[in-house]
């Protein structure tokens, strides 16, 4: 049976969207919404075709929600205590200028007329159209994703389902095959992960919060599983708010607002949660088994390193190869550096891990493994009750020896690898923590420097490249590999 509602240069490879508009998103699923419900799964209903006035970038449950069929595990807890009473849906009113007595329209301006639309709770969004929200037979609350059956996608998945528990990565539900070229993955809905503002409020929430997740990429690469798309959107955390996080965006560029606000809403939600949350790795739309080589070397052709987000920059000298185990690792840390190096004077052991799962001196770079072991012991079971309690909202530097605030500022700002992450550490760190010398990284030599500029270039890019595979002719660094 073909999908419905597809044109005919349908891909769901497509990026970063495989529907031209919400509508089209919103028409796709909806048509499939009775071979859905014979399986046991109810599709949220389009906004358009609900009373509330919505548009189809949004989705709306069809079952009541039970908290008590929530909070059985893997689902997420679900509170709608904090539900907003409303949003504001804005209209455009088109308006026409002219000039003179000419009265054809120059161009069109847009006045923006906003209504209240009351929301019900846990309405979900569009996202890039792989997805969508339902409910199971309890009402308890589902993502769908629609796979290729022949893909590396679909095969990582396989893998993960046979597994009896995946920490860290969010559980497989089931796999439904559609037809001989597609199936639809079921998995928990969890929940956006906030931003670290909104999220973290001590020392004890951001241990917990990297240990789930290393422990995530350490169950993929036990697994012999590189992710190769690391970064925030592809986490997830087991609380649902009633106005999703990713909800907000799509709500600010349509003029759409919360009548409680953002900060306030996700805040006031924030602190009504008395669970430990936890996080999860999700999105296998770039990930591959990698089989075991007879060298005993990890090593994918390196135009298969994702150099757009959190770049660990591995082969950012005209490398030929890379270790995508190492380079999971290395954007791990990059995004942990990019949310979290600014609290290292409040949690100075988080100066020595992102130094380790970043560093340059690959033969030295944590591994998923190591990185969740040193979080474990350092970030949580070494420190005091108090310790883990002690509140993030104080800023980092109030008792800082930088000179004035615009030293302050420009170290906050300061990139991620040029960062001194052991700066305005306190005294006490040093001696509590001998051996931290041994995880400091040591300034970029000026060759690998000198690379990395001239490798900024197409051009340049391919001249090192050329030498590259010269020089492995004759046993001098690593050659191409094919996959």
């Amino acid at each position: 049976m073909p999908l419905p509602n597809t044109r005919p240069d349908f891909d769901i490879d497509a990026r970063p969207h495989i529907f031209r508009s919400p509508s089209e998103w919103a028409s796709f699923w909806h048509s499939l919404a009775p071979w859905f419900e014979r399986r046991g799964y109810r599709l949220h209903t389009p906004g358009s075709k609900t009373s509330l006035g919505l548009s189809d970038a949004f989705t709306v449950p069809v079952l009541e929600t039970s908290n008590t069929e929530q909070h059985h595990s893997p689902f997420a807890y679900t509170d709608k205590s904090a539900e907003p009473e409303f949003i504001y849906d804005s209209h455009p009113l088109h308006s026409t200028k002219t000039i003179g007595q000419s009265h054809a329209p120059m161009h069109r301006t847009q006045a923006k007329s906003l209504v209240p639309v009351r929301v019900p709770p846990f309405i979900a969004t569009s996202n890039t159209g792989r997805a969508y929200a339902a409910q199971d037979s309890l009402g308890r609350h589902v993502y769908l994703k629609i796979l290729k059956r022949d893909s590396e996608q679909f095969r990582v998945v396989e893998l993960l389902r046979q597994q009896t528990q995946t920490p860290g990565v969010l559980p497989i539900l089931d796999v439904l095959e559609y037809d001989e070229d597609y199936a639809f993955l079921v998995m928990p809905r969890w929940a956006d992960i906030l931003g670290p503002s909104l999220l973290l409020r001590s020392v004890g929430d951001v241990g917990e919060f990297v240990v789930d997740i290393l422990k995530g990429l350490d169950t993929l690469h036990s697994l012999r599983i590189a992710h190769r798309d690391i970064k925030i959107n592809n986490m997830v955390m087991n609380h649902l708010f009633p106005l999703p996080v990713r909800a907000l965006r799509p709500m600010q560029h349509l003029g759409i607002h919360s009548s409680q606000g953002t900060s306030k809403l996700i805040t006031g939600s924030r602190e009504t949660i008395i669970h430990r949350l936890e996080f999860a790795i999700i999105d296998f739309d770039f990930a591959m088994i990698i089989p075991t080589s007879k060298s005993g070397k990890d090593r994918l052709p390196s135009t298969l390193a994702w150099m757009q987000e959190y770049s660990a920059l591995d082969v950012a000298q005209g490398e030929l190869v890379y270790d995508p185990f190492q380079y999971d690792v290395g954007v791990l840390g990059v995004m942990f550096c990019e949310m979290l190096q600014k609290y290292t004077p409040v949690i100075p052991n988080l100066a020595p891990l992102l130094d380790r799962m970043t560093t340059h001196e690959l033969t030295k770079r944590f591994t998923a493994r190591q990185a969740y072991t040193f979080a474990v012991k350092y970030l949580l079971q070494e420190l005091r009750e108090k310790q883990i309690q002690q509140s993030l909202m104080v800023s980092s530097y109030q008792s800082s020896p930088l000179a004035n605030l615009s030293s302050r500022t420009t170290l906050l700002n300061t990139p991620w690898s040029s960062y001194d992450r052991w700066a305005n550490l306190p005294p006490s760190f040093f001696s509590e923590f001998p051996q931290w010398s041994k995880y400091v990284t040591p300034p970029l030599p000026r060759w690998k420097a000198w690379l990395r500029q001239v490798c900024k270039t197409e051009e340049g890019r391919r001249r090192v490249g050329k030498i590259r595979k010269a020089l492995a002719v004759v046993g001098i660094g690593e050659g191409s590999v094919r996959y």
